[in-house]
């Protein structure tokens, strides 16, 4: 009975030394891809799916000593080509194509920012390898980013098992259900990447910006201004990074804005005062991954939205209050 109490401790000790190897490797491998999707010279086509939109997109990345270039080419919808030089990004339509106020053009944007948001965001995140499998005609090497409460989505990423470059993610739900799936259906590596491929070949409208503007390079924490709305839950890790008011052009009723965010997700809370009989959602409600909640706080329609699950918005919904005292 002591021998065999003493190979099960055995046991277990080891399990437990190769899950947190396991862990140790999966963080390792994390840090490696996010070198090298700046490093790493790429010419490849993937596609983007949420819901029943899916798109498909060319990219070609070239890294040098002045950094990144990046140039994708939407592939089938409305043409577009976006241009990246490091954090500045030109997006050029076709002429007659009216310019849209969207900092990601091309699906959720950059491959890059994927793996940006989710090492801010790492320590919510249990890390874990899984299996190995062929994406793009490449070996890859799984990697699973469990949430470490209920309040958020998870991630399941492939790697090319040579270069460490990202070839897939899908985000799930608790039940493993895919949300959203970035995926390349084909892509050289390591190859010379001459300057007229980086060259935009549209001519059209321009919209340009820098990535750091518009937080997609940095999440920054910003101080609550005095508000009369108190939030009194939110899950662990999102801090306040946009707070602003503004007036509805349509009824004239002041909306106020509270941008929440861990790094990786954000969620947006709408307060607006009530000014006439309208339409307004009252419960929950979803597009793909992204998740609504509404209600009516003292005469105010109160909105939160976010990237995360049902229950999430719900929650931060009903905790929501009305100081009344600004």
């Amino acid at each position: 009975m002591k021998k065999m109490f003493q190979i099960v401790v055995s046991f277990s000790a080891l399990l437990f030394s190769l899950t947190a190897y396991a862990d140790t490797e999966a963080m390792q491998m994390l840090e490696r891809m996010g070198l090298v999707a700046k490093q790493l010279n790429y010419d490849g086509v993937f596609s983007y799916q949420a819901g029943n939109k899916l798109q498909s997109i060319r990219i070609i990345h070239r890294a040098d000593q002045q950094g990144e270039v990046e140039r994708l080419v939407s592939l089938n919808g409305v043409a577009r080509e976006v241009i990246r030089t490091n954090d500045m990004v030109k997006c050029i339509y076709p002429e007659g194509k009216p310019v849209q106020e969207n900092h990601r053009p091309l699906g959720r944007g950059f491959p890059t920012d994927l793996l940006r948001r989710l090492s801010l965001a790492a320590e919510y995140y249990q890390l874990s390898l899984g299996q190995q499998e062929r994406v793009a005609a490449h070996h890859t090497q799984e990697l699973v980013a469990t949430p470490v409460d209920h309040y958020r989505y998870g991630y399941r990423l492939w790697v090319d098992k040579e270069n460490d470059l990202l070839l897939q993610s899908n985000l799930v739900d608790g039940k493993g259900n895919i949300l959203e799936t970035f995926s390349f259906s084909s892509v050289e590596m390591g190859l010379d990447i001459p300057e007229h491929s980086l060259k935009p070949q549209m001519q059209g409208n321009e919209m340009s910006w820098n990535r750091k503007e518009y937080g997609m390079a940095t999440v920054k924490v910003v101080k609550k201004e005095e508000s009369t709305w108190d939030v009194v839950w939110l899950p662990k890790g999102f801090d306040l990074v946009m707070q602003q008011n503004r007036f509805k052009a349509r009824n004239g009723a002041l909306i106020e804005q509270q941008v929440y965010s861990d790094g990786l997700s954000s969620i947006s809370i709408f307060m607006e005062k009530i000014r006439a009989r309208h339409s307004h959602l009252h419960g929950g409600s979803n597009m793909g991954a992204v998740n609504a909640f509404g209600t009516i706080i003292n005469a105010h329609f109160v909105t939160v939205v976010g990237e995360v699950p049902a229950r999430t918005v719900e929650k931060i919904g009903s905790s929501i209050r009305y100081s009344g005292v600004k």
